[in-house]
């Protein structure tokens, strides 16, 4: 065992037991293991798989936590990640955090997490390289099916749908990956953004300066909304279209997960 703290690992579920299991005894040692579990998919047999390795896993001598989340979802990812180095952090625990299981997108929302977040100096991030991947054997065995002219056995089917579109077919939706601003975002900004999502945007800066005076008791001038509205902007955070006259100003979805975050 190294001598490193004992923490909280998160990671997710999956098609995994090793790259869990050993890091936890060998190189990161472990005081709870929370593993986000996919709560959706439409491919049955593939989830009754994962649940198999998911008990295996449970079967250790480790206290597991198990976290719903759609693991396609970005968002939902990152806020529950966020959520969690929030809650054993600030007691003072360390947090570590296996990308090794962890599907692209739920990835990138993790590593997000663990950057925006306000202890990111009591979190480690890894990824367990394996000994032996499993998967090009897989893929050479599946190309070793012989193609005959009356052929139409599923796994030839197969073999030909792989050898024509690669590990996916088509595309059914895109989602973008927010890029955080790496400036703080002040007090103040944050009661625009929530100002922002409260009513949907406004139509104006004369709209919004009277949204965010209505509960305050110290007024703030229309220029200092104004500029930070600008800094908004160029962070990414809030969208504004002109029409005519008027300055249409619209939180975006960047804009959303932060502020979400930031109530975290």
């Amino acid at each position: 065992m190294t001598g490193k703290k004992a923490g909280i690992h998160i990671s997710s579920d999956g098609f995994e037991y090793d790259r869990i299991v050993i890091p936890m005894f060998k190189k990161y040692p472990v005081e709870k293991l929370i593993i986000l579990r996919s709560n959706s998919s439409p491919y049955t047999d593939a989830m009754d798989l994962a649940g198999k390795f998911l008990q295996k896993i449970m079967d250790t001598p480790v206290d597991v936590e198990l976290v719903s989340v759609d693991i396609y979802d970005f968002n939902e990812v990152f806020v529950n990640t966020l959520a969690l180095i929030k809650k054993y952090a600030s007691e003072g625990k360390k947090i570590y955090i296996n990308l090794s299981p962890v599907p692209k997108l739920a990835t990138v929302a993790m590593i997000s997490a663990a950057f925006l977040s306000e202890y990111k100096g009591q979190v480690e991030i890894f990824y367990a390289t394996p000994e032996e991947y499993l998967t090009p054997k897989m893929i050479d065995l599946l190309a070793s099916v012989e193609k005959h002219e009356n052929d139409d056995s599923e796994l030839s089917k197969l073999h030909e749908l792989f050898m024509e579109k690669g590990t996916a077919v088509g595309v059914k939706d895109y989602m973008e990956i927010p890029v955080f601003p790496i400036k703080d975002i002040t007090d103040m900004d944050q009661e625009i953004l929530q100002v922002l999502k409260d009513t949907s945007g406004v139509n104006s800066i004369e709209s919004m300066v009277n949204a965010v005076n209505r509960e305050r008791k110290e007024k703030i001038t229309r220029s200092s909304i104004q500029y930070r509205l600008e800094r908004l902007e160029a962070n990414g955070l809030v969208d504004t279209e002109r029409e005519e006259r008027r300055l249409k100003i619209r939180l975006n979805k960047l804009g959303e997960v932060y502020l979400e975050s930031s109530l975290i």
